[in-house]
């Protein structure tokens, strides 16, 4: 398919990062690349020719009559997580003004770094991918890494939005927060269902997030985030199929030192954050961070004139951590965060009325619609509060040449809503259910590991998992069909899962030969579930009878794991490995059609990267070529229940077999000293092999596109997938010498091709190509840590949605539904900052 037009380079730069509290600060640091004796002097030869070639590139840029955007930290350390693309952006774009006014600037007024200092040079990625802190270049592992400092700078508030910086990773929308999920290399779970394992772990701070909504947590104070690509079968808590997101924050200091920022945005958002650490005593450390955020929405309920789509959001998280002896070190940690928002507000996006109801239709949906509305006509409150809590203690202790480290978690998640899906004051069946159902839920989880230092034949890591989780949920659904002939009918339902994890994992890296290491790993896992719903009311033609079901499974895995990697010189490797993966059994738990059963979803994958450093360590080129299969993959459908009025109810399902195959391209490069380009590129081709009896969206059925109820959708596309997604980014800092400061200019840059949102391959569930530029302008303090920031969202107005899906059944039908985000449209922001 044709790339849109793009126009803009991209910048990013770098700062070291350090090991969380997944990987022992104690164990010691993992060897920079191996010794190498030999290539020397053909390495000498490369490296002179590769800076001839790169100097007589800078020189021509430096006088080309093309404009540059640039980034000094990039947002996207990634794919093995440094990743650098660049696109020249030319002046006859608007955006570009911004940086033609620095060129005009008197030359005295600016300074840049001393050549030769050292300065510009790309540092040292450090990532706990392997449980274990490792450069990123020696990982043989697809891994994304994002800098907690390019995270603020972008000014990415929750975790939905990382992926604007990772093209393997998408997120798929739901109605609400609760409900949504993550998806890598084309493999997420999209469901009602919170109960269900999610194909994306996401991990805070070395603690599994046990459903798909706990995931979107506030983005503050954050050391990075991991993005593992692909099946991790061994070594992640419970297992992840499709891959892991590791979030990690900030850990305590002996040094006094704090953050604050206030951020305004357009439309009446307003945020800030804070943050304080500090020594007690010669032990004991602390830090305490917090976060508002208050933003009044950006779209209209035509019914009543209120604005919707709004959020409150609140969080908190203090951490203590004791360094007992130099051998041994506790760290606590305890979070709180709240979220109150009329934020499921789900808009028109077309009608397809038969000619009897066209008049009544229009009549009574005021609001236009059409691929940009954002208003709707609610007559009642749609809404999805999330409150949210955890503790951990983590604990590290060294050994001699082992490091023995616990994590010990217990978390909390509570969510209630409500979603109006009609868009009209009048509703022939006055239908209103909780979407998702209100759940409480609570997770205990235990991990013990053993790893040894590295050493000359390599490194061992073994350990044990053991996770309980509690999952209530409940829903009350009422309609007043053939009101006022008939009294409203209401059925309660009250269900219950849960589920024990047992696993018991090990990984062995072993140095055969010179710059030849083979990697062996294995999990075993035991999951147990038991599930008991109670139906309760009236019993109705809509809702069928009362009833109680129980039910339970128990099933077992053996993961295993093989990786080889060559070190062919001092500055690249290349790695092959293979890789299964597991996903739990589940029970559906849904609004109304409950109680269906999910088999385990199994995966195999192959892998072949390239990690690379070039030009004396100023560029970052790493590629990874994968290919997996999935088998009986857990998704979600829209089927027919002949015992029920009300056809079209979702359910969990196991949709046969699915591929996925692709390119990473990933890239860091900083061609000046305060110049730095970062990016990536994704090709990935994930289709549906083998689903005979998919299900059919609700258009289809309403077009006579499928007379049976069902269709083979074998050869078709997986959704939130599109077949290639690029992301760039670039920052440019120019200090001056009439003041102690600093201009920044950044630009963040995305582009992706077609996506469906159903997997029914309905086509009017198809989002066209679109690409998003953000832009930012600094001033910063040299000598004081104070900033301001002026930036802008989606620069060039682009349009697009994250959510379509056909509305509509024999009882009404009236198209399609979907949610066009906030930052589909151009928004303005400024942000203060101070570090001290």
């Amino acid at each position: 398919m044709k790339m849109p037009s793009l126009a803009a380079s991209y910048h990013s730069g770098v700062s070291r990062v350090r090991s969380s509290n997944c990987g022992s600060r104690l164990s010691e640091q993992a060897p920079s690349k191996r010794v190498r004796n030999n290539n020397r002097e053909v390495g000498r030869t490369r490296r002179r020719v590769s800076r001839m070639v790169f100097s007589l590139l800078v020189d021509t840029l430096n006088h080309s009559s093309r404009l540059w955007w640039s980034t000094a930290d990039s947002p996207m350390l990634g794919a093995e997580n440094n990743k650098v693309s660049a696109m020249t952006i030319t002046a006859n774009h608007l955006c570009v003004a911004v940086l033609a006014g620095v060129s005009a600037l008197p030359a005295s007024t600016l300074a840049q770094p001393a050549p030769g200092s050292g300065e510009g040079l790309l540092e040292e990625l450090v990532v706990t991918a392997r449980k274990r802190e490792q450069n990123l270049q020696d990982v043989a592992v697809g891994v994304s890494l994002i800098s907690g400092k390019a995270v603020a700078e972008a000014q990415l508030r929750n975790a939905a939005e990382l992926s604007r910086l990772v093209p393997t990773l998408n997120v798929q929308a739901s109605s609400g927060p609760a409900t949504s999920s993550f998806n890598i290399r084309g493999i997420g779970t999209q469901t009602l269902n919170t109960s269900v394992e999610p194909s994306v772990s996401t991990m805070l701070d070395g603690v599994v997030m046990g459903n798909s909504g706990m995931a979107f947590v506030e983005l503050v104070d954050l050391e990075r985030v991991e993005v593992l690509r692909g099946p991790q079968g061994t070594l992640y808590g419970k297992n992840a199929s499709g891959g892991v997101i590791h979030i990690i924050t900030r850990d305590p200091t002996p040094e006094f030192s704090g953050t604050l920022a206030a951020t305004a945005i357009e439309d009446d958002e307003y945020r800030l954050n804070g943050t304080l650490s500090g020594p007690l005593g010669d032990k004991l450390s602390w830090r305490l961070t917090g976060s508002a955020t208050d933003d009044d929405g950006f779209a209209e309920n035509v019914y009543n004139g209120n604005k919707v789509n709004d959020a409150e959001v609140y969080t908190a998280r203090g951490k203590l951590l004791w360094q007992a002896t130099g051998e041994l070190e506790l760290l606590w940690s305890s979070d709180y965060s709240e979220r109150d928002c009329d934020c499921t507000a789900l808009s028109v996006r077309s009608i397809m009325p038969s000619p009897a109801q066209d008049a009544l239709l229009r009549e009574q949906l005021p609001v236009v619609p059409s691929s940009s509305n954002q208003d709707v006509n609610n007559d009642q409150r749609t809404f999805s509060d999330i409150d949210a809590s955890g503790h951990a203690l983590t604990l590290n202790w060294g050994l001699g040449d082992y490091t023995l480290t616990s994590i010990s978690a217990y978390r909390e998640w509570n969510s209630q809503g409500i979603v109006d899906l009609d868009n009209r004051p009048s509703n022939p069946l006055a239908l209103s259910f909780p979407v998702p159902p209100k759940t409480e839920q609570e997770q205990v989880s235990q991990e013990l590991r053993l790893a040894s230092a590295p050493a000359d034949w390599g490194n061992f890591v073994v350990g044990a998992y053991y996770f309980d989780q509690q999952h209530e949920s409940g829903n009350d659904t009422t309609t007043a069909l053939l009101s006022p002939l008939l009294p409203p009918t209401t059925r309660v339902t009250r269900t219950q899962v849960d589920s024990e994890n047992l696993a018991l994992f090990g990984e062995l890296s072993y140095l055969f030969a010179p710059h030849w290491l083979l990697t062996l790993g294995g999990r075993y896992t035991q999951d147990d579930l038991d599930f008991h719903t109670v139906a309760t009311g009236t019993d109705n033609l809509i809702f069928g009878p009362e009833g109680e079901v129980r039910n339970s499974v128990s099933e077992d895995d053996f993961s295993p794991k093989v990786a080889l990697q060559w070190d062919f010189s001092d500055d690249a490797m290349t790695y092959l490995s293979y890789t299964e993966g597991y996903k739990g059994p589940a029970f559906d738990t849904a609004v109304i059609a409950g109680g269906s059963f999910a088999e385990p979803e199994t995966s195999d994958a192959w892998e072949l990267g390239l990690k690379s450093t070039w030009l004396d360590n100023r560029l970052i080129v790493n590629v990874a070529l994968f290919h997996a299969s999935y088998q009986d993959f857990q998704a979600q459908a829209l089927v027919d229940d002949p015992d029920d009025l009300l056809p079209g109810s979702f359910v969990l399902v196991n949709a046969g077999e699915v591929t996925t195959e692709g390119v990473e391209i990933e890239f860091l490069a900083r061609p000046l000293d305060n110049w730095t380009l970062g990016g990536g590129f994704a090709y990935t081709d994930g289709s549906i092999d083998d689903y005979p009896r998919g299900n059919c969206s609700n258009g289809q059925k309403f077009r006579g596109d499928c007379p049976q109820g069902f269709q083979d959708l074998s050869g078709g596309q997986l959704p939130y997938t599109p077949e290639w997604k690029l992301t760039l980014n670039t920052e440019y800092r120019l200090a001056l010498r009439a003041a102690p400061m600093e201009l920044v200019f950044a630009a963040d840059l995305r582009a992706q091709d077609d996506v469906l949102y159903e997997i029914s391959q309905d086509p009017y569930t198809q989002q066209d190509a679109y690409t998003v530029v953000d832009a930012r302008i600094a001033v910063a303090g040299t000598e004081h840590g104070y900033s301001v920031t002026a930036f802008v969202k989606n620069l060039f107005d682009e349009n697009y949605a994250t959510l379509i899906f056909a509305h509509g059944n024999e009882v009404m039908q009236h198209g399609y539904i979907h949610r066009v985000p906030k930052y589909a449209n151009r928004t303005f922001g400024v942000e203060l900052r101070y570090d001290f």
